[in-house]
Formats: C-alpha cells, structure tokens, sequence
C-alpha cells in the first residue's frame, strides 16, 4: 500500500499546475495588447495575480492553486468579465474576453460566494 500512494503522490508532483490562458477583443472583435487583466480567487474574492494582455492580445496565468477563479479586465472606456474558471491540476483552462463598453459604468456583482 505504501508503494502505491508514492506513486499517486509523484504523479500528482509532476503533473503541469493549472493554468488559465487566452486572448482579449475589444466590441468589434479585434486583438487588443496592453490590457490589465486580474485573476481572483472566487472563494477568498481576492486578486492574486495581473498581467497585462501580449501584443497579440494573449494572456497567462501559471502555477494556480486548484480552485473557482474569475478573471477581470478594465480599460477607461470598457470591461470584461469571465464566467467562473474551474482550475484543475494537468489542465489548462482557454478563455476569450470581450471588452464591453458601459459596462464598468454600473455596479455588477459578478461572484456571490459566501
């Protein structure tokens, strides 16, 4: 028994730690660089990593603790908003934002987590 919970416990340590990449449009669908963008943890409702969005529009966030994360991004004039990410360990999760004007001129409760 102790050999195979080594092994399960070696496996689980080489696997890739989850990941969430993907790319931002504006309204009209263009790649947009230079965007902030946040993940939060949904559970804690705490940023814990920004970047800001490659010259191709492209974003990365590695080495995720295994959890329920959002993402945020915010210009002067638009924001995007992702549906709950479900991050497990071995798997990368792609998303595509869209920027939506107005959209950060209103409150928006986009997570409610006890």
């Amino acid at each position: 028994m102790n050999l195979v919970t080594c092994c399960i416990l070696t496996f689980a340590a080489l696997s890739p730690a989850p990941e969430i990449t993907g790319s931002i449009v504006d309204d009209n669908g263009k790649l947009v660089s230079g965007v902030p963008i946040s993940v939060v943890a949904l559970l804690a409702n705490q940023t814990i990593e920004k970047t800001l969005s490659g010259s191709d529009g492209s974003f990365d966030f590695t080495d995720l603790a295994p959890g329920a994360y959002g993402l945020e991004a915010k210009t002067d004039s638009a924001c995007a908003f992702s549906d709950e990410i479900g991050v497990s360990i071995g798997f990368t999760s792609v998303v595509r934002l869209r920027l939506v004007k107005g959209l950060c001129q209103s409150p928006v409760v986009l997570w409610n987590y006890p």
